[in-house]
């Protein structure tokens, strides 16, 4: 048979070939991750850890831990109970100080102050005051309700936080102070938050805050352990108890004291 030579100008048979293996790579190329929203970061943590739907689903919470010091030593014990209508009861006891009480039944918040000799005082508080303790001391609120006490959300980009990667969010409140927000890329759950805190010398202290030891509680997924890191100084927050719904609506019943304050003319 008869040699045939390729017609002149025709490609090499291996011209084919090297094209589909380029659109293969291509096609296997990792494609770069679009930056998230604000709305698509938070919509996105709480769908980790249960859903809006299982958050309304809840009519109480009640939490108790312990915050130790770094030589484990505990420095305070909290206990916060909340309830539908904004109903609240919180006590924080500061070992070998005094304790701090505060709640609302809905309608009226209030706050008593024992010191270490065990004299009190009952005074009347703003519901705006109440709401910021709580949000200090509820991390689940503080994140449902971010959107709602800033003046603005935006998303820095690619951060690594607490040893993960992380998409950044910066939270402007509207006092002009800022918060940074970190959500883990892989599981999408809030992994902390830094703010910077005013000091005596003006130069302002690094506070970072970590999310920490996730479990289920009923239909929900919450961090048990809440590490705060001062310039490498920790102190941790240790939640041994969270139950959802049960709390007795006794609990939120104004005290006699604040009953007559709230009554004097």
């Amino acid at each position: 048979m008869a040699n045939i030579a390729p017609r002149r100008g025709a490609l090499p048979d291996t011209i084919p070939w090297m094209r589909l293996l380029a659109a293969l790579l291509l096609l296997l190329a990792p494609t770069p991750l679009s930056t998230p929203t604000p709305e698509d970061l938070l919509a996105g943590a709480i769908q980790s850890i249960g859903g809006r739907a299982a958050l309304e689903r809840i009519e109480s919470l009640h939490l108790h831990g312990v915050m130790r010091l770094p030589s484990g030593r505990p420095a305070m014990e909290v206990e916060l109970s909340t309830a539908r209508g904004g109903k609240v009861l919180a006590v924080q006891t500061f070992v070998g100080v005094g304790q701090l009480v505060y709640g609302s039944d809905g309608t009226t918040a209030w706050e008593r102050t024992t010191s270490a000799g065990g004299s009190e005082s009952h005074a009347l508080i703003t519901h705006t005051v109440l709401a910021t303790r709580v949000r200090q001391i509820n991390w689940l609120e503080w994140l449902t309700t971010l959107p709602r006490f800033t003046s603005e959300l935006e998303v820095v980009g690619e951060a690594r936080f607490d040893g993960q990667e992380c998409w950044q969010m910066r939270a402007v409140h509207p006092n002009g102070r800022d918060e940074q927000v970190f959500f883990s890329r892989t599981t999408r759950r809030p992994v902390g938050r830094r703010t910077l805190e005013p000091t005596g010398s003006g130069e302002g202290a690094t506070i970072d805050v970590y999310f920490r030891d996730w479990q289920p509680a009923g239909d929900l997924l919450l961090f048990r352990r809440v590490t705060f890191d001062r310039g490498g100084t920790a102190v941790e927050l240790i939640i041994d108890r969270i139950d959802l719904d049960g709390v007795p609506a006794t609990r939120f019943e104004l005290p006699a004291a604040i009953l007559r304050l709230k009554d004097a003319p």
